[in-house]
């Protein structure tokens, strides 16, 4: 896995405000992530590091939109990534224990920011909605236009559905490409459907501003085809080696802010990796 990383770490103490992590990854095997030999610092966040949440909301009563996924955010590993029960017992042991810890306190973290929000109509009713069944097809629909996006150019989409770190180096990417450069991106299909690994939230200490972060598993078959003008002409060439079917599975992580316990727009801060025992022994040391 390839990581990014953004100098973004936020001091919270409030059980209900927690810490964000520094790290943002894309996976090295998407075929619009691969860079070339001689790229340096691939899709690195171009921002300084962040003050904490505490101060800029004493400041400016503003949280900044890109503040980085929240800390110890369990994702299962699953194949190589995932030890043997028989070799390592005790390793899966820990890493069902963080899964079922990490779980408890995702759920708990939700129906804090949701029973903690004004009431609306009806007993059980408040302002935060969960809306548990809409963010895996939210994830899935704005998964394909970033991507779409990215190949086509098209700074105004990812604009309205990127944060500022994935955003900066899309279109450091696109102001790199070759104008004679025509690319598209196709995704041939799902290799299996799209699921819900993590669904979390947390409180600012600004009155009804929340943070929420979901990560969503795609496992998709995705096409990348760059062509390139045949010189005098109007006519596109294949270049050699794109166009290749590729097999990949990414961890989709969308955000949204809300402000006067009001939504904003889910929008797409990067992709993270599966939990390993490395992650969870340094979790222990937090």
């Amino acid at each position: 896995m390839a990581r990014i990383y953004r100098g973004t770490n936020f001091i919270i103490r409030d059980v209900s405000l927690l810490p964000f992590s520094t790290a943002r990854c894309l996976t090295t095997l998407s075929p619009l992530m691969k860079q070339k030999s001689d790229e340096v610092g691939y899709l690195k966040g171009a921002r300084a590091a962040e003050r904490s949440i505490r101060l800029m909301s004493k400041e400016n009563s503003k949280m900044p939109l890109d503040i980085g996924l929240l800390e110890k955010t369990f994702i299962t590993p699953t194949g190589p990534n995932r030890p043997s029960i028989f070799k390592s017992p005790l390793s899966v042991l820990a890493i069902q224990r963080t899964r079922l810890v990490s779980r408890i306190r995702d759920i708990v973290s939700v129906l804090l920011c949701k029973f903690t929000s004004p009431k609306a109509t009806g007993l059980w009713d408040r302002t935060f909605n969960l809306n548990r069944s809409s963010i895996v097809p939210t994830a899935t629909a704005l998964h394909r236009q970033m991507y779409t996006a990215f190949a086509e150019g098209d700074d105004i989409t990812l604009r309205n559905i990127c944060l500022d770190g994935i955003l900066d180096n899309f279109r450091n990417r696109i102001a790199n490409r070759p104008r004679e450069e025509k690319v598209t991106w196709e995704l041939i299909r799902y290799n299996k459907s799209p699921k819900l690994v993590s669904n979390r939230a947390a409180k600012t200490p600004i009155n009804g501003m929340l943070l929420r972060q979901a990560v969503v598993q795609v496992c998709s078959r995705q096409k990348l085809t760059r062509y390139t003008k045949v010189r005098g002409t109007s006519q596109l060439k294949l270049i050699q080696g794109s166009g290749k079917e590729k097999d990949i599975v990414e961890y989709v992580v969308i955000q949204r802010i809300y402000e006067q316990w009001q939504p904003n727009n889910w929008m797409i801060w990067g992709t993270a990796q599966e939990t390993s025992l490395k992650d969870i022994e340094e979790w222990k040391n937090v």
